[in-house]
Formats: structure tokens, sequence, C-alpha cells
């Protein structure tokens, strides 16, 4: 059985695939010299042909069109276990939309995010 868990929201046109224990601060300047940190490494690897990579505890690709939410689906086996889980990267944009703005995933640029969180 297949399913939509949720989406992952993009700001930087990469995923991370990790373990939370791993999760990394550092920071990443295109035009600076490298910081040899795991995010630096992590967009270094992204913008290179390969586009993907393995990083210090995951992996790590950039997504077909930058920034946006990308659903992930997950497929359980018979026992209820998930076995796959998918980010597409291409979803059809009728389908999908922004939780905010209602705007299709792949165009909404996470200003209605901003937006939200003012008028709290």
């Amino acid at each position: 059985m297949e399913k939509i868990i949720g989406y992952c929201g993009v700001d930087s046109g990469q995923i991370l695939l990790i373990d939370p224990c791993y999760v990394w601060d550092d920071r990443f300047d295109p035009d600076g010299s490298p910081s040899g940190g795991d995010y630096d490494t992590a967009c270094r690897i992204t913008l290179s042909d390969a586009q993907a990579g393995e990083v210090a505890g995951g992996v790590v690709t950039s997504t077909a069109y930058g920034d946006g939410a990308y659903p992930v689906t997950a497929e359980y086996g018979s026992d209820g276990r998930i076995l796959r889980v998918t980010i597409d990267f291409d979803p059809e944009p009728e389908e999908e939309t922004c939780w905010f703005c209602g705007e299709t995933a792949r165009w909404c640029d996470g200003d209605c995010q901003d937006e939200d969180e003012d008028e709290e």
C-alpha cells in the first residue's frame, strides 16, 4: 500500500536524508572558501555535476525545481512496516498545493508562511 505521508519543505534547492540526531550547525558561502563543515559540504555536492551524494550521516540531493513543498510517499509492506519512501521532485501541479496559500507546491515561493507568522 502507498500513501502520501507529508511534504518536505525546501528552501535551499536541496534535500537531506539523515537521522535527526545528526542535524548540523554550519554555513555555506558560495563565493567563500569551503568551511569544511557538513552543510558547506552538502551544498558543494548538490551544486556539482552529480547533484547528489553521501555526506556525514546521510545523503543529499538537489531538487528538480528548487524551492517548494515536495510530496513524500511511503510504501507499506503487508506487516505495516514502511519499505520505501519516495520524494517526488516533479509532482503533478494540479494535485499538490501549498498548505498555506493554495498555490501549486512547485510555484509557491514560501512567502505565505512568513505572512502567516506575522499575523500571530
